[in-house]
């Protein structure tokens, strides 16, 4: 094997990484279905009582352990994904709108992967700890969890993609309608941060969430194509 040919091979699966972004959602809508179908009917939030809290947690410990495991597995691997895609997202904004904005979005980006981390962290924690924790315990557990996982992550992660998006716009290496979509997202995104105070502000956690999920897949396939032709145009 020539040392073209594996200069080629290396930058093929160098490459792959720019997929990252459509693993980052795959796991987290796997960790939605598939713990989904395992665990209890029924949801709670911090805005639950503690009498709706206690009997969710109550109506079945074991499937609600095996949930919370899934959960916490797939999760932490979307977070994985996450941190993985940091690189392509930061290289992108350094090529097409310089150092600073760069640096803002792969802490923006690696803040919100941390906190998904943790999310999923906790997630398996509650798992250990089930229906034999006091219930004041358990629910500073599902809150930490909760917030972790929704409105300061998704906030952090809407504000680098509003600079990826608006990056995108103004040099014109996004498709328009990529760049506008990112931009309404990141709005969309921060002002999940309202659920922190408001239960009406919660309205905006899953449409930060799910239409980042539909933006980062076409911005990690967008990238991997481009590093593709790239590589193919240098032989």
């Amino acid at each position: 094997m020539t040392t073209a040919t594996l200069t080629r091979a290396s930058a093929q699966r160098r490459d792959f990484g720019a997929l990252s972004g459509v693993l980052y959602v795959l796991f987290f809508v796997a960790s939605l279905v598939i713990a989904g179908a395992l665990g209890p009917s029924g949801a709670v939030t911090p805005y639950s009582s503690d009498a709706e809290v206690q009997a969710y947690r109550l109506k079945d410990p074991a499937a609600l352990e095996d949930f919370l495991r899934i959960l916490g597995l797939f999760q932490g691997l979307s977070a994985l994904a996450l941190l993985a895609f940091v690189p392509w997202l930061t290289a992108f904004v350094r090529r097409h709108g310089g150092q600073a904005r760069a640096g803002a979005v792969r802490a923006l980006a690696t803040v919100a992967g941390a906190l998904l981390l943790l999310s999923a962290s906790t997630s398996w924690v509650l798992a250990q700890v089930g229906s034999k924790a006091e219930l004041s315990t358990y629910r500073a557990i599902s809150d930490l969890s909760f917030i972790t996982g929704a409105g300061p992550a998704i906030a952090a992660l809407g504000l680098a993609i509003f600079l990826v998006a608006a990056t995108g716009r103004a040099s014109r290496a996004l498709p328009v309608w990529v760049a506008w979509g990112g931009m309404v997202v990141g709005v969309a995104s921060v002002l999940s941060m309202s659920s922190l105070v408001t239960q009406g502000g919660s309205v905006f956690i899953p449409v930060g969430r799910f239409l980042g999920f539909v933006w980062f897949a076409v911005v990690s396939v967008l990238l991997y194509g481009r590093a593709q032709r790239a590589q193919q145009a240098n032989g």
